[in-house]
């Protein structure tokens, strides 16, 4: 069955589209099918998977606000390979509103409305969103199994987490199902007293996200931002120690998801 999530935090510059694609990217390497959507009009997970891939548009590719407003997806996917492919972004995206019902009841739902068409081709679709509050946010939450917040160890990104936290329960009003997979640290160097230091105090205070922060963490690396600016590769040992650190975070997150999904049945 097709679980979507989402991937989440109100403040930017966290790591967040990074781990979007990167997980994507590791998904379709294990036989899965996956679809990344970039429900982001700035579309930086569209440039950097287009560059992973050396990806181009082709003739007869429709704009996602095109297609969201003909209510047809097809002609928005492009694929990157055999198991991956991506719905990129566009700054037309941004007028994504306009096509919003004025009806508050009805208005988050349009992203899960048109996704059910495509949904069942896909094993895992992974949503990447702006880290704001707005109609991207909550049609994307609406549209979710799951979310995944990201975190980074600053007081700002913490403070996002938690309203990101809080608002996506407000969300389970339009959507029951939705669950949150977990908290997901983005720490800035693995041996930083400071960054654990601001991690523990941090949950410390807030008991009640400390018991869904995962045990594995993510850290700044500088071979992650070079995947930004030339694309992911697969070459050396600096790159597989990338891989090996965000299939470790995968690996929690896919567990936490089944748990989940048992506790439901």
């Amino acid at each position: 069955m097709t679980k979507v999530i989402t991937f989440g935090n109100f403040k930017g510059g966290v790591g967040k589209t990074t781990a979007t694609a990167m997980f994507a990217y590791l998904l379709a390497n294990k036989n899965k099918k996956i679809l990344a959507i970039d429900f982001d009009p700035q579309a930086n997970m569209t440039n950097f998977l287009f560059k992973s891939f050396n990806a181009t548009l082709e003739k007869g590719y429709t704009s996602l606000f095109e297609s969201i407003k003909t209510e047809n997806l097809n002609k928005a996917i492009v694929p990157l390979s055999d198991s991956l492919d991506i719905i990129p972004s566009d700054i037309d995206l941004i007028a994504f509103q306009e096509l919003l019902p004025n009806d508050v009841k009805k208005k988050h739902y349009l992203l899960d409305h048109v996704l059910n068409d495509i949904k069942k081709n896909y094993d895992y679709i992974l949503i990447d969103v702006p880290p704001t509050i707005s109609e991207f946010t909550n049609n994307a939450l609406v549209a979710s199994d799951f979310t995944l917040i990201i975190m980074q160890t600053e007081p700002d990104s913490l403070s996002g987490a938690i309203n990101y936290k809080e608002y996506a329960e407000g969300m389970q009003t339009f959507n029951p199902p939705l669950e949150i997979a977990g908290i997901l640290p983005y720490l800035k160097k693995k041996s930083s007293k400071i960054d654990e230091y601001i991690l523990n105090i941090s949950l410390s205070g807030n008991l009640d996200i400390k018991d869904i922060v995962f045990d594995s963490h993510i850290y700044s690396r500088e071979r992650v931002k070079r995947f930004r600016i030339n694309g992911i590769t697969n070459r050396d040992y600096h790159d597989k120690k990338v891989f090996e650190m965000y299939q470790k975070v995968l690996n929690e997150l896919l567990e936490k998801i089944n748990e989940k999904e048992y506790l439901k049945d």
